[in-house]
């Protein structure tokens, strides 16, 4: 059990870092690293962390569809991660 919400948070960190590298590559000119730390720079890294994780919401509801809850759980946890990362994020 705790090993299938462990690979739910897994899943849900592998997606969200995949989805902030993609719209990274589309929208900016230069590399990964140095847009993120101009992202940082300009307070705008929260914003990125959260359409990354825009990924995660239909998986959230494909894991309902197959019945397995603890894969859900763990990708709702990693979620309430990344919503207190975001929040200490925008008040640094």
């Amino acid at each position: 059990m705790i090993k299938k919400k462990l690979i739910g948070f897994m899943i849900g960190t592998i997606t969200t870092l995949a989805g902030i590298v993609f719209f990274t590559m589309i929208f900016s000119p230069e590399s990964i690293t140095i847009s993120l730390k101009s992202l940082f720079i300009q307070n705008k890294l929260g914003a990125l962390i959260s359409v990354g994780s825009l990924i995660n919401i239909p998986l959230f509801f494909v894991f309902l569809k197959f019945n397995k809850i603890n894969f859900a759980y763990g990708l709702i946890s990693f979620l309430l991660l990344l919503v207190l990362i975001i929040a200490a994020l925008k008040f640094a």
